[in-house]
């Protein structure tokens, strides 16, 4: 009987520890990410662009739930700098006259939001979907910053 008082006060004591386990959905996103790091992505807690075009088409509650996922460019990599939001007519600018560049319209659907600086490019992503939609945008990236490469490296 004293086994089983001991027993039953182990598990008392032990279970708010059960607490710090992470969920499914947290194993899940952090297999997500580390597969990101694998592919040769970086992940980054970061607001969408400010911009009146978000507004309209992604509602303010929906827009703390998207994540940057970025591809670091040498500094010989030269791509058009600025925003890009997938509409239903098409990619729209939110910054300038920059077209987006030609490897990122294969992006699938959901990653609705590119941003490229001069050392990066990179996709805003809800995390929706899994490893295969991630290895497709890291294909669209690894693409658009070797043609960019290319492109710089071209006499003129």
């Amino acid at each position: 009987m004293a086994f089983w008082i001991i027993v039953g006060v182990l598990l008392v004591a032990l279970a708010p520890l059960t607490h710090f386990w992470p969920s499914k959905q947290q194993r899940r996103l952090a297999d997500i990410r580390e597969q990101a790091a694998l592919l040769g992505l970086y992940v980054e807690l970061r607001k969408l662009p400010a911009h009146r075009k978000i507004d309209i088409h992604i509602p303010a509650d929906d827009r703390r739930y998207w994540v940057y996922y970025g591809l670091r460019l040498a500094t010989k990599v030269k791509v058009p700098i600025g925003s890009w939001l997938r509409t239903p007519e098409g990619w729209l600018s939110l910054t300038g006259d920059n077209n987006l560049p030609p490897a990122l319209n294969a992006l699938p659907e959901g990653l609705d939001v590119v941003s490229s600086t001069p050392g990066s490019v990179g996709f805003f992503w809800q995390e929706r979907g899994g490893e295969e939609v991630l290895k497709q945008a890291a294909e669209c990236l690894k693409t658009a910053a070797a043609n960019a490469l290319l492109a710089s490296n071209e006499p003129k």
